[in-house]
């Protein structure tokens, strides 16, 4: 009888097992709204992630344009010094031309015949046409060929264009003389080509020249009185750098 009453107690203490087993179980688990809770905090930092990644490839790809524009901006920068360089060598240039002109034509220009003027885009020299020329005519006397020839050494060692004018004043070319010039633009461009050609003979180069008649069209000076005329009547020489020259009128 002790026997049999032994081995039927085993299946109570199995199931007594069992069962605390799944109360422990039952114990130790997650609730479904922390579980939820979990889930969601999880898949937050997820998202998270994801947008940081995205920002991080937007930040790279910010930065790629931000260098890409930084040496562009650089570029940019020393293409602009190398022009402020050149412009700032172009005006030493010039300058140093300038005080070389002035030097040598200083006893005419205190005579008050020579006025030599730096401007923005070049040098101007205002000859009056009684050193150069006999009244009515394109022959240059001896001084003022003695004298451009002068102007010729400065001009040869520069690399500027010469642009020569002639400019007259508003009286009307009679008599015999107006066979040769029927005007004041033939006088004006034959005293311009006359200067050229000296300045070719002389070294200058014909790709560097212009004769250019402006007639009585650009006065100093009211024509109404003898010295306003006088003043009309003259020569203009310009250098200007030969790149900026549109035209030779100019």
């Amino acid at each position: 009888m002790e026997t049999r009453s032994h081995f039927s107690s085993i299946p109570v203490r199995a199931s007594l097992m069992l069962l605390m087993a799944a109360a422990l179980t039952a114990g130790c688990g997650v609730s479904k709204s922390k579980y939820e809770n979990i889930t969601k905090e999880r898949d937050d930092l997820a998202a998270q992630n994801t947008q940081l990644k995205t920002n991080l490839d937007q930040a790279t790809k910010d930065k790629a344009q931000l260098e890409s524009d930084k040496a562009a901006l650089d570029s940019q920068v020393k293409e602009m010094d190398a022009k402020i360089q050149e412009q700032q060598a172009k005006e030493a240039e010039f300058k140093a031309t300038y005080d070389q002109m002035i030097k040598h034509m200083e006893s005419e220009m205190n005579s008050g015949k020579v006025e030599i003027q730096q401007m923005k885009d070049g040098i101007s020299v205002n000859l009056a046409q009684d050193i150069l020329f006999p009244s009515g005519s394109a022959d240059l006397d001896k001084s003022g060929k003695e004298l451009l020839l002068k102007v010729a050494e400065d001009l040869k060692a520069s690399p500027y264009q010469v642009i020569v004018t002639g400019n007259t004043d508003n009286q009307k070319i009679g008599g015999k003389l107006a066979s040769k010039y029927p005007s004041n633009w033939e006088l004006g461009g034959a005293r311009a080509s006359r200067i050229v050609r000296l300045f070719e003979d002389s070294g200058i180069t014909k790709d560097r020249l212009a004769a250019v008649s402006f007639s009585d069209s650009r006065p100093r000076e009211a024509n109404d009185s003898p010295e306003g005329r006088a003043k009309n009547r003259r020569i203009e020489i310009k250098l200007r750098p030969m790149e900026t020259t549109q035209t030779a009128g100019q």
